[in-house]
């Protein structure tokens, strides 16, 4: 992948997040997180069609319920782990269809798996991702790591 398509990928994943969850995402080069403080949320999925890869997404359990309280208009407190995971596979869908489309046009057909989540702390999350191409973003103080391959 080439740093235009890590260009790409974190503009369209900042739009998105605006878009979609109505959350203000930092360029990559303001501020950009380099590690996660506590445990993340990892969600991933496969896309197959004139391109074939994987998209994913880690990011803290908070940002992910604070994504569901925007989506579903209630309060941070009131979002139950099963909604903040849902807004987050949600936010990975929409952004991986956004992404294809920004690099591919209308023309190509894309499948998309659906996404899956695991939980890992920094550690696991910095193996995983090394050597991978990602874009490291700061939503409203949170760290989101939007990665293709991993």
């Amino acid at each position: 992948m080439s740093t235009d398509d890590t260009n790409i990928l974190g503009r369209v994943t900042i739009e998105t997040l605006e878009q979609f969850a109505f959350l203000l995402g930092d360029p990559p080069d303001v501020n950009p997180p380099s590690a996660m403080p506590s445990t993340a949320w990892v969600v991933r999925l496969i896309f197959s069609g004139p391109r074939t890869g994987k998209l994913g997404m880690a990011t803290t359990p908070c940002l992910a319920r604070q994504m569901a309280a925007n989506l579903f208009g209630i309060e941070r407190d009131d979002v139950s782990d099963e909604q903040a995971v849902d807004a987050l596979k949600e936010l990975l869908n929409v952004t991986c269809g956004d992404y294809l489309h920004e690099i591919e046009g209308n023309t190509p057909i894309y499948d998309l798996s659906a996404p899956t989540i695991s939980s890992v702390d920094d550690l696991t999350l910095q193996t995983q991702l090394a050597g991978w191409p990602q874009v490291a973003l700061n939503v409203e103080g949170q760290p989101l790591f939007v990665f293709l391959g991993a």
